[in-house]
């Protein structure tokens, strides 16, 4: 027996947001919610606690992969 089943793609993009929606309110609470808020008050006072130590970092970890990758492009580049 085979039975064959068309669902446009719009219902079912429908159905899966339905359903992670429902998901996502079922496990909904106020206290959740507070948490969360607590959770991202305290990450940001820590990054902003600590901005210029965190903002230096990353620039010194990107400039020094710019420089990695430029400087091998530069040598294939001479290469070719």
């Amino acid at each position: 027996m085979k039975i064959e089943v068309e669902i446009s793609e719009e219902e079912l993009k429908e159905a899966v947001l339905n359903v992670i929606a429902k998901h996502y309110y079922v496990n909904y609470s106020s206290d959740r919610h507070h948490v969360d808020r607590i959770v991202a008050d305290c990450v940001r006072k820590i990054i902003y606690a600590d901005k210029e130590r965190i903002v230096n970092m990353i620039v010194d970890r990107a400039s020094r992969e710019c420089k990695s990758k430029a400087l091998k492009k530069i040598i294939e580049s001479l290469d070719a």
